[in-house]
């Protein structure tokens, strides 16, 4: 029943995006920790209804085979002033022991500085992501913040991004998680297709 309802909320939200030439970008990463190999696709929609406020859909697919889990949220962005933008996502999940889900979101740019921050709240798996960049040119060096169950990690991050009309971007995070005492690494590839003036852009 669970994967029924995600699967139903995700197209719901997928084409609603699409039908608006919204922006979405797809992210594929993996995660190796303890040994362990971790896949994972992300997909994020955005549409702009104008310069501060957009309806934002964001899904995950964690192929772990110990333990697999997806969700599908949705909410609204708001900007109230340009560089800063803050959003309210809600939904579903699978594999936990409630059906539940919800994330605020904040997203920072000045210039060459950019930060993204997620904070998911639902059942026993807390997942915080935050993030903050310094861009040169094709690069963007910087570090990110991970809470996931119990574990905390933190470390080094850099991006690089190749071709003009369509960028795709490789990425690598060094993470040490200081709760176990644990090194884990993060590498993966994503692009954004349909940007538009205004868009609002998560990284994970």
């Amino acid at each position: 029943m669970k994967r029924m309802v995600l699967l139903f909320f995700s197209t719901l939200f997928f084409h609603l995006g699409a039908s608006g030439q919204a922006i979405f970008k797809i992210n594929q990463y993996n995660i190796i920790y303890t040994g362990d190999l971790m896949p994972v696709i992300t997909l994020f929609t955005n549409y702009s209804f104008n310069k501060k406020l957009s309806i934002t859909g964001y899904f995950y697919v964690n192929g772990y085979e110990k333990n697999s889990w997806g969700e599908g949220l949705a909410g609204l962005t708001y900007t109230p002033v340009t560089g800063i933008s803050v959003g309210f996502l809600g939904g579903f999940q699978s594999n936990e022991q409630v059906l539940w889900r919800v994330s605020p979101i904040v997203i920072l740019n000045k210039n060459r500085f950019s930060f993204f921050g997620a904070f998911e709240f639902g059942g026993q798996r807390y997942r915080w992501d935050a993030m903050g960049f310094y861009s040169i040119k094709w690069f963007k060096f910087g570090a990110e913040f991970i809470r996931y169950y119990q574990m905390y990690a933190a470390g080094p991050r850099i991006e690089f991004s190749f071709l003009k009309k369509q960028p795709i971007t490789l990425f690598y995070s060094g993470l040490w998680d200081w709760t176990y005492g644990r090194y884990a690494s993060m590498f993966g590839i994503y692009s954004t297709f349909g940007i538009s003036p205004g868009a609002v852009l998560l990284d994970d």
